[in-house]
């Protein structure tokens, strides 16, 4: 088993450009990655002289060309980012992410030409703490060039700054606190933590995945046995693979696959058109994690997290519907509900667009948002509005007979 990390942090020493604290950044990976049980991990600064963009691509190469199932690999970059034109047409803005090297910049196409050779089994998990890299790696494209398993997480949205100084990136730190603090928190609940401990900066944490439920295993693993050892045929799935034909169609509207640490996966397509609608992901411990690709394009619209009682701790969606003065549908989660242990929620939407969540909460639990109980002046308590997200959430569940909390038979 070849677990390795790569950790890059440039400051740009003695350009007009210069930085503070990437170097720092690098550090703090570091130690996240000793923290995974990483022992052969490579730092990387410009201290001693410049980095080049081969440098940076050719331990990308390495470290994918000597991976196999079961290994887990880490690449970190914290330094200069932004956008180019895109020059082969795989962008709806028309622009690449890339992230600068000290000779020049290497694009996301770059990377996922890279990832695309990682071998089915192996797990990549990329940081990115800079300007422009929520999708540095290319995964709101289409994963099925993907065959490994890559979760990225990222300081900003596509048009957001990345912010730090001399003690490092606010991203990194805040990252590094949240997994400090809270072992074996999902990425998709990570990315929601380090928002709320960063602060309302003008940068929101991104985190993606080429397969919807690495999004909520453990961040930094270690990396449970749904990712590491899915079954890829008839003869290797045995039992662990149900399918049902409800209608008697001839068609398997609905699989269950059981893994050996106890988790379940429902696929469930809901109108028989051979697309995955629902993805339920039921833990051992009664949680279970939801995403619905209402519009077939094979993106999340909506994810959700249920507790094992039924209630709804944690929503978001790029529903049209609950998108405020927002678009909507454009890949951006603007509207996210959170249920505290105490019973506060926490109401995060973006109201005007801009990529960053307007937050407002009812501290007290009297069912009105403090000091801002109608945001988007439409008439209606924005409590509500997001209680009504959670209830049509649990709807979902219920149409797609999702036994939230229960046993799940296969």
């Amino acid at each position: 088993m070849v677990n390795s990390a790569l950790c890059f942090g440039l400051n740009y020493p003695g350009t007009e450009d210069a930085l503070q604290g990437c170097d720092l950044d690098a550090g703090t990976m570091t130690g996240v990655a000793a923290n995974m049980g990483i022992e052969n991990v490579q730092t990387v600064t410009d201290d001693a002289g410049p980095v080049t963009r081969e440098q940076i691509l050719e331990g990308l190469r390495e470290m994918v060309a000597q991976a196999q199932p079961g290994d887990s690999l880490l690449f970190s970059f914290a330094g200069h980012g932004g956008q180019t034109a895109d020059l082969n047409g795989d962008e709806q803005d028309g622009q690449d992410e890339v992230i600068w090297a000290s000779d020049g910049p290497v694009t996301d196409d770059e990377i996922r030409a890279i990832l695309a050779e990682l071998p089915e089994g192996a797990n990549m998990t990329m940081v990115y703490d800079s300007c422009a890299s929520g999708t540095i790696a290319d995964l709101d494209l289409s994963d099925t060039d993907i065959p490994g398993n890559v979760v990225v997480m990222s300081a900003t949205a596509p048009n957001q700054e990345s912010l730090g100084g001399a003690d490092g990136g606010r991203f990194t730190n805040a990252l590094a606190d949240v997994i400090a603090n809270n072992p074996g928190v999902s990425w998709a609940d990570a990315a929601v933590l380090v928002d709320q401990a960063d602060g309302n900066h003008g940068q929101s944490a991104n985190v993606s995945a080429n397969r919807p439920e690495l999004l909520y295993e453990p961040a930094f693993g270690p990396v449970g046995e749904m990712s590491r050892d899915m079954p890829t045929d008839a003869a290797a799935i045995g039992s662990a693979l149900a399918t049902e034909d409800r209608d008697g169609d001839g068609y398997a509207e609905r699989s269950v696959e059981t893994f050996e640490d106890g988790t379940v996966v429902e696929r469930i397509d809901l109108d028989g058109d051979g697309i995955t609608d629902v993805t339920a992901v039921h833990l051992s411990d009664g949680t279970t994690y939801i995403e619905h690709d209402a519009n077939g394009d094979g993106v999340a619209d909506t994810i959700a997290t249920f507790a094992a009682d039924g209630t709804v701790t944690y929503v978001a969606t790029d529903a049209p519907a609950y998108s405020g003065g927002a678009e909507g549908a454009d890949g951006y989660m603007e509207t996210r509900l959170e249920t505290h242990l105490d019973g506060t929620q926490v109401i995060s939407v973006d109201y005007d667009g801009d990529l960053v969540l307007d937050t407002v909460a009812d501290a007290n639990n009297d069912g009105l948002i403090d000091g801002a109980m109608d945001v988007n002046l439409d008439g209606t308590s924005d409590l509500t509005y997001a209680q009504d997200l959670a209830a049509d959430v649990s709807e979902l569940a219920a149409i797609a007979d999702i036994d939230i909390g229960g046993d799940i038979c296969c």
